[in-house]
């Protein structure tokens, strides 16, 4: 019986090779090219860990990338992909799930015209405090999913100044490095997951699934998981240990 793993893929399975800064090129195999020249790179063992699980179970990447930021990962996944932070789940051929989209859209699309709104109050709010930043809807197709605001020359530490604080029930304001991203109720990895999970259990409910993230975020799927795990070196694992040395 092949496990399931759900595994997210930025700062889990590679990073920019800025946060690898020790390692020579020799050391680290490219895991994506980014259009701005950016690319991640595995480490050796990120990429041993990776053969591992494309070899022993259905490995199904759980991401905040989209379907297009998807496509240039090297890493040879071959099964269901989660992108978008849960907007779109990918059938093994690559296109979107239609029964998945057609619950998302549904609720989606009403937002486009608030998704202009928040980005238009974080430029205006960046432009006063004079802070660079590019922002932008993640879109898949014609469907604009959640924004996201990065600094152009910062490591990100001023975007809790600069992205608008929603009051609307249910938005997530999830900020990692540099980025931090508006998410609506809709989108959410967590009900990706449990949709994905009830369709490949139904035919044998009792297969292992096994979650692997380094967000803090990522805890709303990592909680479906018989099991779960995170890098050393993550918001994760840094949370986990404030609360081990607090109860101690």
């Amino acid at each position: 019986m092949q496990p399931i793993s759900l595994v997210d893929l930025d700062d889990t399975l590679f990073q920019t090779k800025r946060k690898v800064p020790h390692l020579s090129d020799d050391e680290l195999v490219l895991a994506s090219r980014a259009t701005n020249g950016s690319h991640s790179y595995m480490t050796k063992t990120q990429q041993a860990f990776a053969e591992w699980l494309l070899e022993a179970t259905q490995a199904i990447p759980v991401t905040a990338r989209s379907s297009e930021a998807l496509s240039r990962v090297t890493i040879p996944f071959n099964s269901y992909a989660i992108v978008s932070n849960g907007a779109v789940i990918l059938d093994p051929d690559g296109k979107p799930d239609a029964e998945w989209a057609a619950i998302v859209s549904e609720q989606l699309r009403p937002l486009d015209e608030y998704f202009g709104e928040l980005l238009s109050v974080g430029n205006s709010a960046a432009e006063k405090l004079g802070v660079s930043i590019r922002s932008w809807k993640v879109m898949e197709g014609d469907l604009a999913t959640y924004v996201v605001f990065k600094e152009n020359d910062g490591d990100g530490s001023r975007l809790q100044e600069i992205a608008p604080i929603i009051d609307k029930e249910g938005w997530v304001r999830h900020h990692n490095g540099n980025n931090l991203a508006l998410i609506p109720p809709a989108v959410s990895k967590r009900l990706a997951s449990e949709f994905l999970v009830k369709r490949l259990r139904a035919e044998t409910p009792d297969r292992p699934i096994i979650g692997y993230g380094d967000s803090v975020s990522d805890f709303s799927y990592l909680s479906l998981c018989d099991w779960w795990g995170a890098p050393a070196k993550s918001q994760v694992t840094d949370l986990v240990a404030k609360g081990i040395t607090a109860a101690m």
